[in-house]
């Protein structure tokens, strides 16, 4: 990212009309002006592909499985484990819709008001319903998932303000860099530097190249 926030900032310094005539401090600013205008709308493109990108995953999501919840990913370990049996009881209704509905139970219990009595009890019954556990066991088993449950969250929610916290520090890293770059280019501009990769390539009126 930082390379190419450079390589873009050093093209729109180098390729600006140069203003011979300003102070040489203005002719840094404004080159890094643009800098940072080809940082936001790398910065701004990049925003709108990922939205369509998001976008994009969650309606096939949606599609492939109407009924599953946000949070079921992120518990799918727990939620096995929850549920793990060795005999099989009778149907009890779709497996889908009964995790779905126990991770919906566990993240709302997970928040600062706490598990509901009747939330709880209700997750009980489908533990015991879909497991064949006796009411103690599975009580015992729904304790489990809940702390495990909240490890797991509190990891992500650290996990995710990492990642944030590196995005905006890559970000503004970024600005930097093509504010740099920029000024760097104009200054190979007004110095009229010319580099050997373009000398290599260099084409003669005979369209030759040299």
């Amino acid at each position: 990212a930082l390379e190419s926030f450079g390589r873009g900032g050093y093209l729109a310094g180098r390729l600006r009309n140069s203003w011979s005539v300003a102070d040489p401090h203005e002719v840094e600013f404004r080159d890094g002006i643009h800098g940072l205008l080809v940082w936001g709308l790398a910065i701004l493109i990049g925003a709108v592909l990922a939205f369509a990108a998001t976008r994009t995953v969650a309606a096939r999501a949606d599609l492939t499985s109407p009924t599953a919840s946000t949070a079921e990913p992120l518990l799918a370990f727990e939620l096995d484990r929850l549920f793990r049996s060795d005999r099989r009881p009778a149907d009890t209704g779709s497996d889908t819709e009964i995790r779905a509905q126990a991770a919906r139970i566990i993240t709302a219990g997970l928040g600062h008001t706490g598990m509901a009595p009747d939330d709880r009890a209700y997750l009980i019954h489908l533990v015991a319903a879909g497991t064949g556990l006796l009411q103690p066991e599975a009580e015992g088993r729904v304790n489990q998932a809940i702390a495990q449950s909240s490890d797991a969250i509190t990891k992500a929610r650290h996990g995710a303000v990492i990642l944030a916290f590196m995005i905006a520090a890559s970000l503004m890293l970024g600005a930097a860099v093509a504010w740099l770059a920029a000024a760097f280019g104009g200054q190979h501009r007004d110095n009229a530097v010319a580099h050997r990769f373009w000398h290599r390539w260099e084409v003669n009126r005979m369209f030759f190249i040299r």
